[in-house]
């Protein structure tokens, strides 16, 4: 029963398309005479007169003229000047096109009607470097009518040799030309077709001319882009005065240091000196409890097919005390209750510590940014990043809306729309490249060329879309510069950093202190170890983190003889290097914390002589 009533639905739908198909195609109107009237002028502009005579065979209220907005070759063209003489009429962008609607919607036209119909059509430039040309459809194969009794007169500028011209009819692609008759009488081109154009079929002359004929043609410019350039730069100086007020990062005056400050752990020096928290920023807090007595460091060896690959046990030696922050216990307490409460091997917690690992992550920026009096930024930088990437989105507006245009399927009401979906796009582009390369250091080793490749990918394809669309209109000076004003203000975006009195007195403690590791004397290293005999495993972790980890060590490598009493490993039997631990701990903390503080992921994706209708203008029409 299904299957018939499905069948018979299939053959109503087909005798129904059968049907219909006649009657969607049937002509509600022909035009019996169409003259065209045409003055070329010398910046290749034509000014052009057609009077249309009409026979309706079914009631309709006009016609709608349809004139193409692109040349031949993709470039943007400018109507002007349209009028419709003696008939009411109205105009509309759509797509591609300007739609001339002419007529009365209150009350039908006549069975027969002469329509006369004016504009000016301007290609200007016409990016040939070899020669100029007049390649224009006389009759556009859009017309869904039969056309009789066509006759035309073109007024050219000046001289030109009529060797070469050719008229050419019928499809598009046709190089028909036995049905057009023509003369020259001085500078003006005479004609009449001697047949009727079916429907879609078109009439085009093609004459071509000495480079320099049109002497005073220039690239046509849309309204919209002809001051473009100086909302970009206003944006841009905007932008820049309003970073410089209220983000950018405010003079330090480091102070020498000889320990990081008191209370700050090695994470947290890792987030103040640069404002973010890394994975080895959090990993390094091993080192930093295995300093304090609370746990100690295995090495273990493993023979691989090729080479050697290191693993660690980390072993509980007591309780992290109770004045340790929340999420120093915290961690402390998971770590070792992914082993067996006591120890845990480095592949327990492979694809199990990154839940935590986040966790802690954003309990360490919290322990600062939640209370007012120990905030490292201040909460401004968000309004003034937000501001920027507004201002960003503007400096290029105009000419997205330009883009937009040349870009055609796009209706005027939607255009401003999409136009700001399109500078938003350019900035989102710029504004995360930048962050990407701003944040390089931070980013986990198997992510940094994935997600630098994907937006650099994004920004391409955005700015390349956008600046060949331009390229149609002769904007890509101008819109190059719009890009530099948004690149600047996606720059300053993600260099709004101004920090608080608390946030500049840390980071002047913590580079003071770097750099005392870097530069440190000799004489005044002796005083401090004799002072603190494990001064140099005090300051490892901050080393860690603050990246002087081989400098910091250079200057122990005569005075360290023996291992930290809680890091265990076959391989440092014999003389000990202080330089060759440290740097290799700090290799080996990195690569752990790349394990141990993400999740490993898969993925599957997949990539997975002229012709008829060839010219400039032409365009169509129907009835309504």
């Amino acid at each position: 029963m299904k299957k018939t009533l499905m069948l018979c639905t299939a053959a109503i739908i087909l005798i129904l398309t059968i049907v219909t198909v006649p009657a969607l195609g049937a002509e509600a109107f022909k035009i019996t005479s169409y003259n065209i009237d045409m003055t070329v002028y010398e910046d290749n502009s034509y000014a052009i007169i057609e009077t249309i005579d009409v026979s309706f065979a079914k009631q309709r209220h006009g016609i709608i003229r349809s004139l193409p907005l692109k040349t031949n070759r993709g470039k943007t063209a400018l109507i002007l000047d349209i009028d419709v003489f003696e008939h009411k009429f109205s105009t509309e962008r759509i797509s591609n096109n300007i739609e001339i609607k002419i007529g009365d919607p209150d009350r039908y036209a006549s069975l027969s009607e002469k329509y006369t119909i004016g504009y000016v059509y301007t290609i200007g430039d016409d990016y040939l470097d070899d020669r100029d040309e007049l390649y224009w459809n006389l009759i556009g194969n859009d017309w869904d009518c039969t056309i009789e009794n066509v006759t035309f007169k073109i007024n050219m500028p000046k001289s030109f040799s009529p060797d070469r011209l050719y008229f050419t009819h019928g499809k598009k692609g046709s190089t028909k030309h036995d049905g057009v008759d023509w003369n020259i009488e001085g500078n003006t081109i005479k004609g009449s077709l001697m047949i009727s154009l079916m429907p879609n079929d078109s009439l085009t002359i093609a004459l071509p001319l000495p480079e320099g004929y049109f002497s005073q043609a220039e690239r046509v410019k849309t309204n919209a882009v002809q001051y473009g350039w100086l909302v970009s730069i206003a944006c841009a100086a905007a932008g820049t005065a309003l970073w410089a007020f209220m983000g950018r990062k405010k003079q330090i005056f480091p102070t020498v240091e000889f320990y990081p400050p008191q209370g700050v752990t090695s994470a947290d020096a890792g987030f103040l000196i640069d404002g973010r928290v890394d994975s080895f920023d959090i990993t390094s807090l091993i080192v930093y409890w295995a300093d304090k007595g609370y746990l100690s460091i295995t090495e273990e060896t493993e023979k691989k097919m090729f080479g050697t690959k290191k693993s660690f046990t980390l072993t509980k030696l007591r309780d992290i005390s109770d004045d340790s922050l929340d999420y120093e216990k915290e961690m402390f307490e998971v770590l070792f209750y992914m082993g067996d409460g006591v120890n845990v091997r480095t592949d327990q917690l492979e694809n199990r510590f990154y839940t935590v690992g986040e966790s802690v992550k954003k309990q360490v920026k919290h322990s600062f940014e939640a209370n007012e009096e120990t905030r490292i930024f201040l909460r401004t930088n968000m309004w003034c990043r937000v501001l920027l990437l507004l201002i960003g989105v503007i400096s290029t507006l105009p000419f997205s809306y330009t883009a937009m245009k040349e870009s055609g399927n796009v209706g005027e009401a939607g255009l401003l729309f999409k136009s700001i979906i399109m500078s938003a796009a350019i900035m989102a582009a710029f504004y995360f490249l930048m962050h990407i390369l701003k944040n390089w250091k931070g980013i986990k080793k198997g992510e940094k060329f994935i997600r630098l490749f994907f937006a650099l990918v994004f920004c391409g394809a955005i700015c390349g879309t956008f600046i060949y669309t331009l390229s149609l209109s002769g904007n890509v000076l101008t819109g190059l510069l719009s890009l530099t004003a948004a690149a600047m203000l996606g720059i300053m975006s993600n260099l709004c950093r101004r920090r608080t009195k608390a946030g500049m007195w840390y980071q002047e403690k913590l580079i003071g202190f770097k750099e005392f590791i870097k530069a440190a004397e000799s004489d005044r290293i002796n005083l401090l170890v004799d002072e603190n005999p494990n001064y140099f495993y005090d300051v490892l972790p901050f080393a860690m983190v603050l990246g002087v980890t081989d400098k910091w060590a250079k200057n122990f490598d005569s005075i360290m003889k023996e291992p930290p009493n809680w890091y265990h490993s076959s391989s440092m039997q014999g003389r000990f290097s202080v330089l060759s631990f440290a740097t290799g701990l700090d290799n080996d903390m990195k690569i752990f914390s790349l394990d141990i503080a993400s999740k490993h992921q898969t993925s599957n994706s997949s990539i997975g002589g002229g012709s008829s209708g060839g010219g400039s203008g032409g365009g169509g029409g129907r009835s309504w």
